[in-house]
This record gives structure tokens, sequence and C-alpha cells, in this order.
């Protein structure tokens, strides 16, 4: 878990091809994930990696693995940063990262992600900039800039729109450079590992699969393309319906690319 960013938004999920109308009641609000563990089939595909978290109350307030550590700030019950450390083997603390969101009326409305921070790049030397306007709580469009880590100048990269039902993501079209990616989700009615966790469903899109439920397909379209690309996973849930392992599949259905175990 070295970015929430990267953790959340990289996952393909899939198994049932009907969307929850209701949803999972989550019943015990106090059920969070301690550990968070990758597992990859070969060595090309990712590293095998556990990430352990720590809260206060439902707030998380770090998560930690073998190289890295994500530190979440909150404002109220708002996440409003969260800072990526490298950890070297001697246990020294480098600023890697950091995210800042601003928010209007409860709302996400400003983002800024900075890679690559340094002493001559404080703000770091990737920058990009995200405003999100909120048509209805089901409809929100946005626009990414990349900012110029010299003269900080903004330019336009992509835009895109987001649609929610029922507390989760069901779709996602951005268009960079006249090329416009659709993204389908189909959810079970089961619950999400980390719905309990303050803030969390505010981030939208950074963290698109951390809904009420589970996406269990992803349906992937591309305008360059004609052909479309369906991604599954397959789960197994605890007593209280929550997951503690899935497995993510390549396109082909056959091919595992990585699983994942939940322990609370």
């Amino acid at each position: 878990m070295k970015k929430l960013v990267i953790l959340f938004t990289g996952l393909s999920l899939i198994i049932s091809s009907c969307t929850s109308e209701d949803g999972a009641e989550s019943g015990d609000t106090s059920v969070l994930p301690k550990t968070i563990s990758y597992k990859y089939p070969n060595i090309y595909l990712g590293t095998n990696t556990t990430s352990r978290l720590t809260y206060n109350g439902n707030k998380i307030v770090n998560s930690i693995d073998e190289d890295s550590k994500t530190v979440f700030t909150y404002t109220g019950d708002l996440i409003t940063k969260q800072e990526v450390f490298d950890v070297d083997q001697q246990g020294k603390e480098t600023k890697a990262d950091e995210v800042v969101y601003t928010y209007e009326n409860g709302k996400l409305k400003n983002r800024i992600f900075k890679e690559g921070i340094t002493s001559k790049y404080p703000d770091g030397q990737y920058i990009l900039k995200t405003i999100y306007n909120h048509t209805s709580n089901e409809s929100i469009s946005y626009i990414n800039f990349k900012v110029d880590k010299d003269s900080k100048a903004e330019i336009k990269s992509s835009e895109g729109n987001l649609t929610y039902k029922n507390g989760n993501l069901i779709k996602e079209q951005i268009t960079s450079n006249s090329v416009t990616v659709t993204r389908d989700y189909d959810y079970d009615a089961k619950n999400n590992s980390l719905r309990n966790v303050t803030g969390f469903s505010l981030l939208l899109n950074e963290i698109s699969e951390i809904g009420r439920n589970n996406i269990v397909k992803t349906t992937f379209k591309s305008s360059e393309h004609s052909n479309t690309a369906i991604y599954l996973t397959s789960y197994i849930y605890n007593d209280k319906d929550y997951p503690t392992r899935f497995t993510s599949y390549d396109s082909s259905g056959v091919s595992i690319e990585y699983e994942i175990e939940y322990t609370y």
C-alpha cells in the first residue's frame, strides 16, 4: 500500500454481471482491515507485500509495508492529506509523494497529487491537479491539469465523468487527446473491506473501488478500438460478509493477475 491512489485505482475485479440495487448493510461498522496482502503468481507481475493499517476509531492513521509508510491527515471527518514516505533498511523516512484534498460543502472539490518530492522540488517533480464539479450526488465531472514543476503553469490534460448509484461508482469516462476510455462496474451485495474507514468514500475515483460493495465485473472500452475487455474477480467472504480474499483475473478470465488477502 505504498500509495492509496495506486493501491485502489489499479484493481480489476469481477464475477457477477448484475449491479446490486440495494447493497448490503454493513452491520458492525467497527469492522476494519488490519492487514492487506498482495500476492502475485510470478515476479514479473508484481512484488508480494503486506501493509499493516492503524486507526484512531474509524479514521485511518497510517499504512506501513516493507519499505514505505503512508500517513493520513484529517480535518474533522474529511481526509485532507496523505503523505508517502520511503523507508530504508535503517528505518530512515524520506518523504516521496503527497496528495492534498480540499472540499466544498462536504464534497471533494480539488485534489493535488505531488510525486517525486525532493529538496530541490518540495512540491514534487510531477504534479497533477484535479477539479471536481458535483452536478448531483450521482453525477460528477472533473478536469485534470498537469502542473509545471518550475513555473507552476497548469495545462489541461484530460476530463471525465463519474456516475454513482447506491454509493458505488458504476461508470467512469475519461477523455484525453481525443481518446475516450469508459469503465463500467458491476457489484456484489456484500460489504466492501474498507467501507467503514472514515472519509474514504469522499475521495471519488482516486479509490474508485471503495464504495458500499465490491466490484465483481469491470468492462473496459476505448474509442480507439472496437474490442471490449472484461475483467473478473472471485471472492471469499467471512461470516460478516466482508471479503477475506479475492482473486483477480486478466481479460482472458483464466490467468491470475494477483490475489489480495485481508485480516480484520
